[in-house]
C-alpha cells in the first residue's frame, strides 16, 4: 500500500464526515476487519470492544449516536442517526448477518436498543423504537414504532423469560409485545397469533 491512495482516501471521508482510514486502522480498542470498506460516522459515540465487518456504513449528527461495548454489525450493517432521529445501543448486540438497518433519520424517530440483543436476517427497524434486553427480531421483517419488553437473551433456559421477539417475515407497526411472548407472522404481524415463546423451544426437562 502506497501513500497516495491511503491518503486519497482519507481526505475523502474526512470532507464527507467520516473517519479516515487511518484513525479506523489506528483504533486499538474496536476491531474493523476492513477499514477500506467500513463507513463511520467521525460523530458516532463508540465504545470499546466492538467488531465491525466490511461494509458497514453508519451515518450520525453530532450527539445522535451512541454505541455501547462488545457489538457485533455484520456485513451490510446500516445506521442512520440524521435528520433529527437518535440511536442509541447497549452491549453485546448482534446486527446480521444478513442486512440489518437502523433508520432513524426524521426528528419523530428514537431507536434504543438494549443488551444481548440480536437482529438476524433482513431487518429494517424505524420510527420510535425500543427493543429491550434479549429481545430478537429474526427473519425478513419492516419493523416500525415497536417496543419488545426485556427478558432474558437466547440463551436463557427458560423461554418464557426471555426478551420478546418478532420473527417471520412481513411488516410490524405499533406493536407492544411482552416478556416471554413471540410473534411469527408471514404478512402483517399485526395480525398473527401471540405466542408463548415455549411453544418453540420447549423448557428443559
Amino acid at each position: 500500500m502506497t501513500h497516495a491512495p491511503l491518503g486519497y482516501a482519507d481526505r475523502v471521508r474526512a470532507s464527507r464526515g467520516y473517519r479516515t482510514v487511518s484513525q479506523l486502522i489506528a483504533d486499538d480498542l474496536n476491531v474493523f476487519l476492513d477499514p477500506f470498506s467500513a463507513l463511520l460516522s467521525a460523530h458516532a459515540e463508540i465504545g470499546t470492544g466492538n467488531v465491525f465487518c466490511p461494509n458497514v456504513r453508519i451515518d450520525a449528527d453530532p450527539g445522535t449516536l451512541l454505541i455501547g461495548d462488545d457489538n457485533r454489525f455484520f456485513e451490510g450493517t446500516r445506521i442512520e442517526a440524521t435528520a433529527g432521529g437518535r440511536v442509541s445501543i447497549g452491549t453485546d448486540n448482534e446486527f446480521g448477518p444478513h442486512a440489518v438497518a437502523l433508520l432513524a433519520n426524521r426528528s419523530d424517530s428514537v431507536i434504543t436498543i438494549g443488551n444481548r440483543v440480536r437482529l438476524i436476517g433482513r431487518i429494517d427497524l424505524a420510527g420510535a423504537s425500543t427493543l429491550g434486553d434479549g429481545s430478537q427480531i429474526l427473519g425478513d421483517v419492516t419493523a416500525v414504532n415497536v417496543a419488545l419488553a426485556s427478558g432474558g437473551s437466547h440463551r436463557d433456559p427458560d423461554p418464557d423469560l426471555r426478551g420478546a421477539v418478532l420473527k417471520g417475515r412481513g411488516r410490524a407497526t405499533g406493536l407492544t409485545l411482552a416478556r416471554g411472548h413471540v410473534i411469527n407472522a408471514d404478512g402483517d404481524f399485526g395480525t398473527a397469533a401471540v405466542e408463548a415463546q415455549s411453544v418453540y423451544h420447549p423448557r428443559p426437562a
